[in-house]
């Protein structure tokens, strides 16, 4: 089987399930080459990898891969992530196009829209035109990969094509074993959470951190986040107050998986909307491969991996998050650490990339 991926990230731009499932899993299954995109005019390849300038997103794709002698015919399946530009152009030269969706962007828009009250008319007018003619795109596709099912259901209702469900996940072979055997025996003093990830005004983590400034107890939250922009300043202004709390810079992935184990929970809360409801917690799952507790909410994808066994779950809400917090603060060590143990073992059941991409290859088995 020889198959084509072509992402939406721009070349060198990390992203572990592109880098787990098609530059290392199902090589074990299949020939497997991935497109990326970058700044520069010229088209090259590097081994599997072929880079080709971001406006061929939009124009000339197909003449670019023709540039660097890749014939698409060659290949048995085309996986195009994201770019409805590009699935349509590939269409065009290929009948087996799988298109694979991983989050609502374009409803996002409306969302935004409506929660700052302005352009809500034209904004949905917009996805109501784009929605159309992403349709058609879809119709003449051969399957439709969703993060998860909430995702295909309540955007993609009623798709007359196969539908293959790949979550996110954790590639464990990168993760530090011994040091995650310590965490999941051990409980800091005081105790640490952690948060990683975008910092933004949808997900609301200042309505979280107001819950932690409030509550009594000894403890440490470190946040590390790459986000700039006007929710990053406001909690640090927030957070000047309360010596417990941290804000830190990004740390490269192999880095960040080598410093999660020296925490005990991990903060996923995300409000249930129509935005994130369908989203899978990319870094929820790397909190549970690491051995920390997750302390979440009612999210679909979150009730699907995990329970009152090896999670803490609160509301939405400053009210609940504080009556949360202060029962994890509570709680004895030797049921914290029979809780790591748990979110552990679940992890390698439901979240290893291995497995995920064994099922990803039986898929594409069963379309041949």
């Amino acid at each position: 089987m020889k198959v084509l991926c072509i992402t939406d990230k721009q070349y060198r731009q990390s992203h572990n399930q592109i880098l787990a499932i098609f530059e290392k899993y199902l090589l074990e299954y299949a020939k497997v080459e991935v497109v990326y995109f970058h700044r520069d005019s010229k088209a090259l390849q590097k081994d599997s990898h072929i880079i080709l300038p971001y406006g061929a997103k939009h124009r000339n794709l197909i003449k670019f891969l023709r540039q660097l002698n890749i014939e698409l015919k060659t290949y048995d399946f085309i996986i195009v992530r994201n770019f409805y530009p590009v699935a349509k152009q590939i269409l065009k030269a290929h009948n087996k196009v799988i298109f694979w969706e991983t989050f609502p962007h374009d409803y996002r828009r409306i969302y935004e829209a409506r929660i700052a009250k302005k352009a809500v008319f034209r904004k949905s007018l917009e996805y109501k035109i784009k929605f159309f003619l992403h349709q058609r795109i879809l119709k003449q596709c051969i399957a439709y990969l969703t993060m998860t099912p909430q995702l295909a259901e309540f955007f993609q209702p009623n798709l007359p094509i196969p539908i293959f469900t790949l979550p996110g996940g954790i590639d464990f072979k990168n993760c530090d074993r011994e040091a995650i055997n310590n965490n999941l025996h051990t409980c800091n003093t005081p105790l640490k959470f952690l948060y990683t990830g975008t910092i933004d005004k949808n997900r609301q983590l200042g309505e979280v951190l107001l819950a932690f400034i409030e509550t009594q107890g000894d403890f440490i939250l470190d946040i590390f986040t790459g986000s700039t922009n006007a929710e990053v300043q406001k909690i640090q202004s927030l957070i000047t107050q309360d010596k417990r709390i941290s804000l830190h810079p990004p740390l490269p992935l192999l880095e960040m998986l080598k410093t999660l184990p020296h925490y005990d929970i991990g903060l996923g809360l995300i409000p249930n909307t129509p935005l994130y409801s369908v989203s899978s917690p990319f870094k929820t799952m790397e909190y549970a491969s690491a051995g920390i507790i997750p302390l979440i909410n009612d999210l679909p994808e979150y009730v699907r991996l995990f329970d009152s066994t090896c999670a803490f779950f609160s509301d939405f809400n400053k009210q609940d998050i504080k009556a949360t917090l202060q029962k994890i603060l509570n709680t004895p060590p030797s049921s914290l650490q029979a809780m790591k143990q748990v979110v552990f073992q679940r992890a390698l059941e439901s979240m290893d990339y291995a497995k995920l991409t064994k099922k990803l290859y039986n898929f594409l088995c069963s379309l041949k």
